[in-house]
């Protein structure tokens, strides 16, 4: 379990820094010029949320002892690492011009740590399978 473990708190770790990053180094687009915000704004705080909830399914996977439970976290965690991909661009409409921040900056960190997240609650499930063919044999 200490591999699972590993696996689920670096994960944890990536959901952290995806809804850090959407909030400073990569935000989306500041204030017009009247002082509203423009819709990509709606993206950044939606992929904060995101990241914030993966950290918490991975954490709830790491120090859970049931593997059904861990099992349960990281397919949660898997469709919502989906839907993060998709926040920027499909789900919420960001900026049409290519230089704008959410563009630039925040559509590229939140899929490239989407596809991240995914890729590490696929490994998790691919183990937790394996150790149980593993067991009935």
């Amino acid at each position: 379990m200490k591999k699972g473990r590993g696996i689920s708190l670096l994960s944890s770790a990536v959901g952290l820094l995806l809804a850090a990053g959407v909030m400073t180094l990569f935000s989306a687009c500041g204030p017009k010029a009247d002082g509203t915000l423009m819709n990509c704004h709606n993206a950044q705080i939606s992929a904060a949320l995101c990241g914030i909830c993966l950290a918490v399914l991975f954490a709830i996977a790491a120090f859970a002892k049931n593997k059904a439970v861990v099992l349960v976290c990281d397919a949660a965690a898997l469709a919502l690492s989906v839907v993060t991909f998709m926040i920027p661009g499909v789900l919420v409409h960001i900026c049409l011009l290519s230089n704008m921040h959410c563009q630039v900056r925040l559509k590229p960190f939140t899929r490239g740590s989407a596809i991240l997240i995914a890729v590490f609650a696929l490994a998790d499930i691919l183990r937790i399978i394996k150790e149980k063919r593993e067991s009935r044999s």
